[in-house]
């Protein structure tokens, strides 16, 4: 039996200006995809060959343009066509990957695959707990596959899972059945955290489902930052048939809706001047603003510098301050060649202030490779690492290869909503910034024109889970 392995990942935001271009995704070819992928033991240790096709993964941004998805798609569908007796297929998504002038990614590049390969191959995807499922995708595969953690921590746990289940349908001549209910709902997925109630106990009980001939059940929270019929909440059930499949998908649709009031942010927010006073006045511990408006991984520009104006603005006073992942790549390439020491110019809306160079340093990629440069600046008595790509600092990692030691600040403001879990060691206090910009979490400010309605928040309504 023969497997083919390829992924497409892209997270697309609707409101920002910022559009991937070929070179923003980090991609891998052959073998090189399990550096990315660690599944091949997974389909080996069961007699299976594997066809590691093509890989490619970016920070999300604006809707990805058609002619960069149309090159990606084409080097899987060119490795598929090669393939096209393979018994299966492992495809790594995101689920919510809008394109231009197309829509759902995802339903695209799998109605491609399926032109090639007709129904006989069985199909198996993972996707993005954010993902927006588009409802004509399900009947086209066999198999699903979710992150079950927000902020993610079990990546390659649902790759491998995904990979487990395919294996084990061809191995034993079966086919799953997967079945998905739409819940009309959109909360603000940073409010939607797995390690609190009350989805500590819901994706407990999805994991307990997974028995007696069902494989995998997932909740998908949704990505509100596009505009799309497809986007809201949904479940999917993949298990051995049908009635199994139906009755799960029904009774955890109905659980998830019933659910929807208990979220709420878990830590303290508020405006940007709020948020930085609130700070600055507090004693002992490291403090992290999370900039939610300008939320690189949320697929915003990350260029927003409202928090470093309101800190220069009330005064740093004698913290050591550090303002990390400020996109900008002119900051970046105008500082090459100066020492550390100089001074330069920067410029911000309310006039260009002093700056002096600190250090260069390295950036990281959506995909943990690195993508760039960095160069810190003394801004007022704060440590400002503007990078020349957008980049996530999401992890003591990304502040080291900056050139910056994480430890050594007592107030860190970062480009997210949720604080990512490989922060929140080094984290005492977190402030939830409601910033500008576009990721902005207050869906009522967004506009949304083709979201399915009725929609909770949006509208108050009752509703029952039905397939």
């Amino acid at each position: 039996m023969k497997v083919i392995v390829a992924s497409f990942q892209y997270e697309a935001c609707g409101m920002s200006s910022t559009f991937p271009g070929t070179g923003d995704f980090e991609c891998a070819e052959g073998r090189d995809v399990y550096r990315k992928l660690d599944v091949e033991d997974v389909f080996r240790e069961n007699g299976i060959e594997t066809v590691p096709v093509f890989y490619a993964n970016a920070l999300p941004g604006g809707i990805c343009p058609l002619a960069i998805y149309e090159s990606f798609a084409e080097k899987i569908l060119s490795g598929v066509r090669e393939h096209a007796d393979a018994d299966g297929i492992l495809l790594v998504c995101h689920g919510s990957s809008e394109i231009e002038k197309i829509g759902s990614g995802e339903l695209d590049l799998v109605s491609k695959i399926r032109s090639v390969v007709g129904d006989r191959p069985l199909i198996s995807v993972a996707f993005d707990l954010h993902a927006n499922i588009h409802p004509r995708l399900i009947p086209m595969v066999d198999i699903v596959c979710g992150y079950k953690t927000a902020p993610h921590t079990d990546q390659r746990e649902t790759h491998r899972a995904a990979a487990k289940i395919l294996a084990d349908a061809l191995c034993g001549g079966h086919r799953p059945v997967v079945r998905m209910v739409k819940v009309p709902m959109l909360p603000a997925g940073d409010t939607m955290l797995t390690a609190e109630e009350p989805l500590r106990s819901l994706i407990a009980k999805t994991r307990a489902a997974e028995q007696n001939g069902i494989f995998r059940v997932n909740l998908f929270f949704s990505h509100m930052w596009v505009d799309a019929p497809n986007t809201c909440a949904s479940v999917t059930v993949t298990a051995a048939d049908a009635r199994l499949a139906d009755a799960a998908a029904t009774d955890f649709a109905n659980r998830f809706w019933q659910a929807r009031k208990q979220f709420r942010f878990r830590v303290e927010t508020g405006s940007v001047s709020e948020c930085v006073r609130a700070a600055l006045a507090r004693t002992g511990g490291r403090v992290f603003l999370t900039d939610s408006g300008d939320n690189t991984t949320a697929g915003a520009e990350g260029d927003r510098t409202d928090i470093l104006q309101e800190l220069l603005r009330v005064g740093a006073g004698r913290k050591k301050i550090c303002v990390s992942g400020i996109t900008s790549p002119e900051i970046v390439e105008g500082t090459r060649g100066l020492r550390a020491g100089e001074e330069i110019e920067v410029p911000l809306p309310a006039g260009a202030v002093k700056g002096k160079i600190v250090r260069r340093g390295k950036i990281l990629g959506w995909a943990k490779d690195v993508i760039g440069e960095s160069v810190t600046v003394d801004v007022g008595g704060i440590d400002v690492i503007f990078t020349e790509k957008r980049s996530a600092f999401i992890a003591k990692e990304n502040f080291e290869l900056a050139g910056e030691d994480l430890e050594t600040y007592e107030i860190v403001a970062v480009k997210q909503g949720y604080l990512f879990s490989e922060l929140a060691p080094y984290c005492d206090k977190q402030y939830f910034v409601m910033s500008d910009g576009s990721s902005c979490v207050d869906i009522r400010r967004l506009g949304l024109k083709r979201i399915p309605r009725p929609l909770w928040p949006l509208d108050d309504f009752e509703w029952q889970a039905k397939i």
